[in-house]
């Protein structure tokens, strides 16, 4: 049988590095088959994907060798356009696939490229949108999505191609865990009714274990192991997920809280309502996980928390006076906001300078800003990277450099929005321990995430949004009882239950 996949000793370095990115790498897949490929940051998870879809060495500039043959074709030869339509690439960033103004225009843009038919093409668009969840989406302006909702649509992009191969780079990172299932759901179904094949990037494969047929795990661009989820859980068990463990008590709330929610109402487009009439308060000491489906509103409502989306006058206050009446860069010192995407903040040349911005700009002395520097570097591992460009990083080391950055300014409030997409267990550890470390200080923390494991083991607080409303505000050990609330905001708390009820849900 014709393998779908084949690698022969491959081995790629880009243009510039001194190490290589993949090393002798070998192996192959069959048709209708699955593959997970694991491993820490760096390990070379994406540069791999890249290879096998034609990116590397026809965009991706460097020294490759070895021979790759994808759905029967040499990638070195064939064209990445020619490739595309048999083997479909979901990038790990979204947005750099979202081409379209409207989700009916970005999904038919790839099929109009491979000469689709037009009525065809509109058969297409409503069957790839409900198998990502996304019914009834074709006329919604792709800049009004949430980051879950332009995963899904990029995912849809690539599905309506309809490619024999496809290669997903960590594809459920900002899906909540009802969407997760959705979407590996479907997919299994196209692998056993089309003969689909899947490459796919992902570090929880607890969710996906039926479907997987091979497992792969890279480190420093080697491939170290790879078979069956069987055989790796026996000779590589520290790869399996851990159970949460509780972590530090929590902090005395002060009676005065530092953010005050009252009466916040948004819509982006006339007539249609992204939060409604939300009341809460954020206050010292506090660690609240911020939770809820994909375009519940979440980032909508943390983005009115430090200005950077107006609200009317007296209906946000920080420390008793309204956001609005701040300065935004005077607000941002007190309110760290780490965006969904870190591209959308990382703009110096270098990861120490980026890490510097903001103290240099708050007016630290040459020598403090350097010693917070190498403080934050060493805490996040960054250091060996603190003179290479933030972009030749992959999206989980940016991701570091995002939270290092807001966390090295010690903000009284810091709104961290899904810190670890993206990251392995190890800089997920590191990622958290700096948020507890600003904790432990004072620091408020707005968590958004979809790890309920997560939330758990870290957050005192748990506030659930759904449909623009808040429809959850408890203690973390109440609110992990509350199994209907939760199974309506799709994040399936029955593998945490009990988990709860044996530790109380919280570190508090």
């Amino acid at each position: 049988m014709q393998k779908a996949i084949k690698l022969s000793r491959v081995s790629f370095k880009y243009k510039g590095a001194d190490t290589l990115a993949l090393s002798d790498i070998s192996w192959s897949l069959k048709p209708g088959e699955c593959a997970v490929i694991m491993g820490p940051s760096a390990s070379g998870k994406t540069t791999l994907c890249r290879c096998l879809n034609g990116l590397i060495p026809q965009a991706l500039e460097g020294s490759l060798s070895g021979d790759i043959v994808v759905a029967g074709k040499d990638v070195s030869i064939f064209r990445t356009q020619t490739l595309a339509k048999d083997v479909g690439f979901v990038m790990q960033d979204p947005e750099v696939q979202i081409v379209g103004r409207t989700v009916c225009e970005d999904l038919a843009f790839g099929p109009r490229n491979l000469l689709v038919p037009a009525r065809e093409i509109e058969e297409r668009i409503p069957k790839v949108l409900s198998q990502v969840g996304l019914s009834g989406y074709e006329n919604r302006f792709t800049a009004d999505l949430s980051g879950g909702e332009k995963q899904r649509l990029a995912i849809a992009g690539v599905l309506a191609m309809e490619p024999s191969v496809l290669i997903l780079d960590e594809p459920a990172s900002e899906l909540d865990p009802a969407g997760r299932a959705d979407l590996y759901r479907h997919l299994d179904r196209l692998r056993q009714s089309k003969g689909l094949t899947l490459v796919i990037v992902e570090q929880n494969i607890e969710e996906i274990r039926s479907m997987v047929d091979q497992v792969l795990i890279l480190e420093k661009g080697r491939m170290v192991t790879r078979g069956s989820l069987e055989g790796l859980e026996k000779s590589w068990p520290h790869t399996l997920p851990s159970a949460p463990t509780p972590g530090m008590d929590s902090l005395p709330l002060d009676t005065a809280p530092s953010l005050e929610i009252n009466h916040l109402n948004f819509e982006y487009t006339p007539g249609i309502p992204v939060l409604k009439d939300i009341d809460f308060s954020v206050c010292p000491g506090d660690f609240m996980a911020l939770m809820g489906h994909n375009g519940a509103g979440k980032t909508t409502l943390v983005k009115h928390l430090n200005g950077l989306i107006p609200s009317h006058p007296g209906t946000i206050l920080f420390e008793g006076k309204a956001v609005n009446r701040f300065k935004i860069k005077d607000l941002a010192r007190c309110v760290g906001f780490v965006f969904q995407n870190p591209d959308h903040q990382i703009f110096e040349n270098s990861v120490e300078k980026e890490i510097a911005f903001g103290l240099t700009h708050m007016g630290g002395s040459r020598r403090a800003v350097a010693r917070t520097v190498d403080d934050i570097l060493e805490k996040t591992g960054l250091d060996p990277f603190r003179h290479h460009h933030p972009f030749t990083l992959g999206k989980g080391m940016r991701q570091m450099i995002a939270v290092a950055s807001i966390a090295a300014l010690n903000p009284r409030v810091l709104v961290v929005d899904e810190p670890t997409t993206g990251l392995d267990a190890s800089g997920s550890h590191m990622i958290m321990d700096l948020i507890l470390a600003l904790h432990s200080k004072g620091t408020a923390v707005v968590l958004i995430t979809h790890d309920l494991a997560m939330a758990a083991r870290y957050a005192t607080r748990l506030v659930v949004m759904a449909k623009g409303k808040i429809v959850l505000d408890e203690s973390m050990e109440k609110g992990l009882e509350k199994n209907d609330v939760l199974h309506r905001a799709g994040l399936v708390p029955d593998h945490l239950r009990s988990f709860s009820l044996k530790t109380g849900g919280s570190h508090g």
